[in-house]
């Protein structure tokens, strides 16, 4: 324990140090606020997903809660400058990140919920209090995508959730039985933003390209600036060669298709590294589209790890796997779970750009129909795929 917690103290900030201080001159505050909520018999849920959003589990059980059981006292924080607060400012009780009120609230809820880990003003000091047992309270964690790898940091004791949301019952069993939660802590429920998976690609002829973040590319500590060239790395060379492959764009041009490339949130401070000279190949930033649309939209997506390919299998289209990177990944970043990409996925495991590019051109001629072998394990996976996710998790939060 003692080497962990001086292992991270390498990645503290300033502001860490000063979070130190506003809990100090809050926690009596919050106490006297919570011994009164207590007395007059009144409850605060808290909910929030990163700083700057407001698209994930979190947004949609949100608007769930406000339009269909306003009598919850439910707030959800988010960074008011930040774009997606036009998203939800409509709903109501909203606080500003990180402010006093945030922390404030934060300390006096009774129900903490996230799509993140974190999911509070100050991720190492509550990291602290809550894993080692100094802040006890009920965290409810939504999750941001299905958890198919052994991921060490889910693992009940270094988290301490009273409740854990699966999206699929693989994922159920394999988290209760291999991250050592009491049984009543996970549950299978669906994930909120599922209720909006609609299906709108029909009229489309488009792409989505969503790799993962590699946690190799970029960590910075307090003491040790990021020093590797970014545009010499296997990933950049990758993505930024297939979307200049002059085979790719000249078959997207010919055949009318628009191809957005969206890396991982972790990686994009690198997306303006990215250059195509293609007009069909939109570089977005997550300032510039909506996730979920562009699921909706599209009618094929091309991922690598990313849990981002079961939303998009959960509407029953098609994906490609394009890891180039496995053992590297497997080495340095999660261990591989129960979910085996080329036994148990969606689509095919390709390793190269030429085997790529010909894979999307066969999609596109059967009209992006996908093959009855990897539709019978998206239904065999989603055992639930209806619209009563949002329901099913605020009944289940309610009763902890």
């Amino acid at each position: 324990m003692i080497k962990k917690v001086i292992d991270s103290l390498k990645y503290l900030k300033l502001k860490d140090i000063v979070a130190i201080f506003i809990f100090i001159l809050v926690l009596p505050i919050s106490l006297i606020y919570k011994l009164y909520l207590k007395m007059v018999k009144k409850e605060i849920w808290l909910i929030c997903e990163t700083k700057d959003t407001a698209t994930d589990n979190g947004y949609h059980l949100y608007k769930y809660i406000r339009t269909k059981h306003p009598e919850v006292n439910c707030y959800y924080a988010i960074d008011k400058k930040c774009n997606d607060y036009n998203k939800i400012k409509d709903y109501g009780n909203i606080i500003q990140y990180e402010s006093i009120k945030h922390w404030i609230y934060y300390l006096v809820a009774s129900k903490n919920i996230s799509t993140q880990k974190s999911g509070n003003p100050n991720p190492p000091l509550f990291y602290f209090l809550q894993v080692y047992g100094l802040l006890k309270n009920k965290r409810i964690f939504l999750q941001h995508g299905i958890t198919i790898n052994d991921s060490n940091w889910m693992y009940y004791r270094n988290t301490k959730f009273s409740l854990i949301t699966c999206g699929a019952k693989k994922e159920y069993e394999f988290i209760k039985e291999k991250f050592g939660y009491p049984q009543e802590n996970v549950k299978y429920l669906g994930f909120p933003r599922f209720d909006n998976l609609i299906d709108s690609s029909q009229e489309n002829r488009q792409i989505v390209i969503m790799p993962t973040w590699r946690n190799w590319l970029g960590r910075d500590t307090n003491f040790l600036k990021k020093t590797e060239n970014f545009q010499n790395t296997e990933y950049f060379e990758r993505y930024n060669s297939l979307i200049n492959n002059k085979e790719f764009i000249e078959f997207i041009e010919k055949n009318n298709i628009t191809v957005y490339f969206y890396p991982h949130r972790n990686m994009q401070k690198y997306v303006n590294e990215f250059k195509s000279e293609c007009e069909n190949i939109k570089i977005v930033t997550n300032q510039q589209s909506d996730i979920q649309s562009l699921f909706c939209e599209s009618n094929l997506m091309i991922t690598d790890y990313s849990s981002v390919g079961m939303d998009f299998a959960y509407m029953k289209k098609p994906i490609i796997y394009y890891q180039f990177d496995i053992e590297k990944f497997r080495k340095l970043q999660l261990q591989e779970g129960y979910f085996d990409y080329k036994n148990d996925g969606f689509g095919k495991v390709i390793e190269t750009e030429k085997e790529l590019i010909s894979e999307i051109k066969n999609i596109f001629y059967s009209n992006f129909k996908i093959e009855k072998e990897y539709l019978d394990k998206i239904e065999c996976f989603f055992e639930r795929n209806d619209r009563e996710n949002c329901k099913r998790n605020f009944e289940a939060i309610k009763n902890i």
